[in-house]
């Protein structure tokens, strides 16, 4: 169990505990995730999966309301807290459990929701990761052939080069766009900045989640983490030869070059360029 100091009032505003954490498969969220889940107040598991359905749920009630029948019972704003509630009850025992303040949830498909996460849940921060749409293209590659090799069926957006690009383009529009939207509690995180600024960037970030240095941030690779037991039989095509979580490594940073065929970098290329957030990003598709 972690050390910490006095837990926030549960009278505050719903999930003022919680980093919500997202952003395109493979784009390094989980490198983050080992990163919090190192810092002494945070608790940094495995991820939960279903705040989408969540927001789901949620959403479904909310276009109920214009049908009339469930106002008798609720309006919007009680829908907003009970789901609040919900996510609050489904992860914060954890925390308590490991004595610790705060609770990232690192779930990649997060991002995709988290305008509505950040309505139901107005205390929470939220942290898009985001990669060099070449380096997850890349990875998304090797997943596709583990996954194909294991007999399995690979989920739509791994189907093709053309799939994996509109997938990720979806998601980091989505992260983008909620981040700018409620710029004081969300921010984007570049997964080279992880690797190349690995100091300044993550102490940064923990200024702008209101936590405490922790120098164990840097090397999450030297901390036993809990969600490290399900990497151990190595039978998930998405973590591979993986068995525990490793230090920021920069030498792979740009391994994509070399992996991916030149026919394939020109259309990604060409496909990226076309998306002006990126450029604002400082990534080059010359």
């Amino acid at each position: 169990m972690k050390n910490t100091s006095t837990l926030p009032s549960e009278a505050g505003m719903r999930g003022s505990r919680l980093i919500i954490v997202g952003g395109a498969p493979r784009s390094g969220t989980s490198l983050f995730q080992s990163m919090m889940d190192s810092h002494r107040d945070v608790y940094g598991g495995p991820e939960f999966d279903h705040l989408t359905d969540i927001v789901n749920l949620r959403n479904r009630l909310q276009q109920g309301l214009h049908y009339g029948r469930i106002t008798h019972f609720v309006d919007a704003a009680q829908i907003d807290d009970a789901m609040g509630q919900m996510v609050e009850s489904l992860l914060y025992p954890v925390a308590d459990r490991h004595g610790v303040s705060r609770l990232s949830e690192k779930t990649p498909m997060n991002v995709l929701v988290f305008k509505d996460l950040m309505t139901i849940l107005p205390g929470a921060k939220f942290v898009h990761v985001i990669r060099d749409p070449r380096a997850v293209i890349m990875s998304m590659y090797q997943v596709a052939k583990r996954i194909d090799q294991a007999g399995q069926t690979r989920p739509p957006f791994l189907a093709n080069l053309e799939a994996m690009a509109l997938y990720i383009n979806q998601c980091v529009h989505a992260g983008v766009e909620a981040c700018e939207s409620q710029a004081a509690r969300a921010i984007i995180v570049r997964y080279e900045d992880l690797l190349s600024r690995t100091e300044d960037t993550m102490m940064n970030l923990l200024k702008f989640l209101d936590l405490p240095d922790d120098r164990a941030v840097l090397n999450p690779g030297q901390v036993v983490h809990e969600s490290a037991s399900l990497l151990k039989d190595g039978s998930d095509p998405w973590a591979g030869g993986r068995r525990t979580y490793t230090d920021p490594e920069r030498e792979n940073q740009d391994k994509w070059r070399e992996d991916l065929d030149p026919n394939s970098i020109e259309v990604l290329n060409r496909l990226f360029s076309a998306a002006p957030v990126y450029a604002a990003l400082d990534y080059n598709f010359d």
